[in-house]
């Protein structure tokens, strides 16, 4: 089936509805039934009702559903105990003024390297650290943002040198510069995404980057109004009552029940490789913490994963419909149809670049990370060796474009995770973090077509 241009209609109907409703959901919805429209014709209804069952039944969504709703418990767990509270009053120390909290934020990041979910989802108990301090929630949710994925992308052992590794011990053309985590160190320097998004938001948390657009607007709001987030992520944030501060003694024991489990997770994941048995093990060794130091009870622990898992809920409808539309994109040929247009301008010197955007794109309009680079990986590889272009650049484009897409689509699902753990809502976090996501974007291309040059 040949629609040419026909299939940048979807994503184009998702970014408009999305814009004008900020409903993030139902934009993706409306583009999913758009594709099967133009896929299916009069017979769209059977091939949408099709196409969720597909989904629910992919490996990916069962996947996500379970690490979301297992992470869940463990965040349920934490914030109901009050654990993530005691974080955030040993961390008040450290975070006395704007740029000591926006620099604590980046170096957590750094810290946990090894999943980009762990990472965000840690940040997240930040939040009361942020609103003491005067600071908009857009800030919270872009530095948490921008040093997830793309800094996982930079770590061999963490979960995207882990998947990549795997796509591309596949190829022949690969196997040659070497295989598993050896090659992968070698890409390290060439993901350029990833260094350039790590080093704006470290320039945006020492203040030499200044905030701008949105992002601008809503400091301005909060030191004229006091407000830290717009109404919309109002009902995210229902008031607290007022607290008595907590005694050294307890908030000794819920550190070592947030940070306990928390290692373990890491440890397991480092060896193990899978964040589901991570995930598992973390919630074993919380439960058993919480009740031998009498924490909480068995009932209120139970209480506490049920309230995490449907705080997760927003996340997971709104995951399911971006998978929808990204097996529905993949169906009407829009990566064949991209790959095929910019196909014919490809040389060694320029291949780098157009691969890094390219896969930048269909990150965007797709959602996916991972998944959208794999089409044009089977292309650009063979392709690069071929007219012997620099396979380490290629390839490590196709990492540097999904890490951007991770990073700036506002209904990828490490976006919305992030929106969801910092309570805002994900449209604003989008919104406000897009143009410092574009910036790091054309600052990369620049540098691959400038390696193609030069390598």
């Amino acid at each position: 089936m040949e629609l040419g241009i026909l299939t940048l209609l979807p994503p184009l109907v998702i970014l408009v509805i999305a814009i004008k409703s900020r409903s993030t959901s139902s934009s993706l919805f409306i583009g999913a039934i758009v594709c099967c429209i133009l896929q299916y014709k009069t017979g769209f209804l059977t091939g949408l009702i099709d196409l969720m069952y597909a989904v629910a039944c992919d490996e990916d969504t069962a996947w996500y559903v379970l690490f979301v709703s297992l992470f869940g418990c463990l965040i349920g767990i934490w914030t109901r105990s009050g654990a993530t509270r005691a974080l955030a009053d040993c961390l008040q120390k450290y975070a006395t003024t704007k740029k000591r909290t926006l620099i604590l934020t980046w170096l957590i990041g750094l810290v946990l390297f090894i999943d980009d979910f762990t990472s965000i989802a840690v940040r997240g108990t930040m939040t009361k650290l942020y609103d003491k301090n005067k600071i908009p929630r857009t800030q919270l949710s872009y530095m948490t943002d921008a040093t997830a994925s793309p800094l996982n992308a930079l770590i061999p052992i963490g979960t995207w040198g882990i998947f990549y590794i795997s796509v591309f011990n596949g190829y022949e053309e690969i196997t040659q510069y070497g295989t598993g985590m050896g090659l992968y160190v070698k890409l390290i320097p060439f993901l350029f995404y990833s260094w350039v998004a790590v080093i704006i938001a470290l320039l945006f948390a020492l203040g030499v980057i200044k905030p701008f657009g949105a992002m601008k607007k809503a400091v301005i709001t909060a030191e004229e109004t006091g407000k830290l987030y717009s109404d919309a992520s109002g009902a995210l944030n229902a008031e607290d009552e007022a607290e008595e501060a907590m005694e050294a003694g307890k908030m000794k024991k819920l550190l070592i029940g947030l940070f306990g489990p928390l290692l373990v997770f890491i440890i397991t994941v480092i060896m193990t490789g899978d964040v589901i048995t991570g995930s598992l093990i973390a919630i074993a060794i919380a439960l058993v913490l919480f009740l031998v130091m009498r924490l909480s009870t068995w009932k209120k622990l139970m209480e506490a994963c049920m309230g995490g898992i449907g705080d997760m809920l927003s996340m997971i409808v709104i995951v399911f419909c971006a998978y929808m539309v990204r097996d529905s994109l993949i169906g009407v040929g829009l990566p064949e149809y991209v790959t095929s247009v910019m196909e014919p301008f490809m040389s060694p010197v320029i291949l780098p670049a157009l691969t890094f955007l390219i896969c930048a794109f269909l990150a965007f309009v797709s959602g996916t990370n991972w998944g959208s680079g794999l089409p044009v990986a089977a292309i650009v590889i063979p392709l690069c060796a071929a007219i012997g272009g620099n396979m380490f650049l290629v390839i490590s484009a196709v990492i540097s474009g999904a890490a951007f897409g991770a990073h700036a689509c506002f209904y990828c699902d490490v976006t919305v995770f992030t929106s969801g753990m910092t309570k805002i809502d994900n449209m604003e976090h989008a919104t406000t973090q897009l143009p410092l996501c574009l910036i790091g974007g054309g600052i990369t291309a620049v540098l691959y077509l400038a390696a193609g040059f030069i390598f």
